[in-house]
């Protein structure tokens, strides 16, 4: 697999995610998975909840590991944003106790195709400005500076689109305004994250090639047909100079020192045996 990424280039997926995501829908089974149940955060019951001590018992007795490999795979869960904390989003780890985690939606997954765009987060900051009534963090004030000077010629409709989602995010309850509140920040604290954190998404230098393409042996048309049309023609040529009746040229093999060693002496000599001599 391969990601499309902000500057349309292909950049090597990470293997691993594919198994962490196995892993985290066998969290997600109704019946073998994590039980969830609704949790109380501040004065908001937020549904479908669970304690980092819950997820680390699992993952210990899902893959027979110990506590300590466990603790590692679950920081690399929330830290690729399958997984987010409630109380401490800023912070991306697993804490082994009675911290209260959600499972992300899949369309904020890591592995999904469509980019983390200027556009995407500009509207995110926007609407956090309107909600915050301007106070965001530096690095999201600077971010949104930033952006305003970027993208200004389509500016009205970064606030636009902001005051819309901000107007539709009031007539939802409680309880589901503040888990997607959650999963966005979740989301741009994985893809743009705040200075001094880890990018665990960088993946390096852009790549102008797939480099996970199945690459086909296959020789050119042009390059076996010159190949083929040179050898039958040294062949008539020299039995034209002896004297003798041009026969139908017989079957090159790799054999003959015009053809060994080349391309399409190989060829030939696949096809020898399909080829029938008068």
């Amino acid at each position: 697999m391969t990601i499309r990424h902000q500057g349309q280039q292909y950049r090597p997926r990470m293997a691993f995610l594919q198994k962490i995501e196995a892993l985290v829908k066998d969290m997600q089974n109704p019946e073998t998975g994590i039980k969830m149940q609704n949790q109380k955060v501040l004065v908001t019951s937020v549904p479908h909840a669970m304690t980092g001590s819950d997820v680390l018992q699992w993952i210990v007795q899902r893959l027979w590991i110990s506590n300590l490999e466990a603790q590692n795979l679950g920081n690399f869960v929330v830290k690729y944003g399958y997984i987010y904390p409630l109380q401490d989003p800023k912070n991306l780890i697993l804490k082994p106790d009675g911290s209260l985690y959600r499972f992300q939606t899949p369309y904020f997954w890591p592995t999904q195709q469509w980019p983390a765009e200027d556009t995407d987060y500009a509207i995110y900051l926007a609407k956090r400005n309107i909600k915050k009534k301007g106070i965001l963090e530096e690095y999201e004030k600077e971010n949104y500076d930033f952006l305003n000077k970027k993208i200004n010629y389509k500016w009205d409709f970064v606030i636009m689109q902001a005051k819309e989602q901000y107007r539709a995010g009031k007539e939802r309850n409680k309880a589901d305004r503040y888990a997607l509140d959650c999963q966005e920040k979740a989301y741009w604290l994985v893809h743009r994250c705040p200075p001094g954190m880890n990018n665990v998404l960088d993946y390096g230098l852009d790549r102008v090639t797939n480099p996970n393409e199945v690459q086909v042996n296959q020789l050119s048309f042009s390059c076996l047909h010159s190949g083929c049309c040179g050898v039958l023609r040294r062949i008539k040529n020299r039995n034209s100079h002896a004297g003798a009746p041009s026969p139908q040229p017989a079957p090159a093999s790799v054999s003959d020192p015009a053809v060994r060693g080349t391309e399409a002496g190989a060829v030939l000599d696949l096809f020898a045996t399909f080829t029938t001599v008068d």
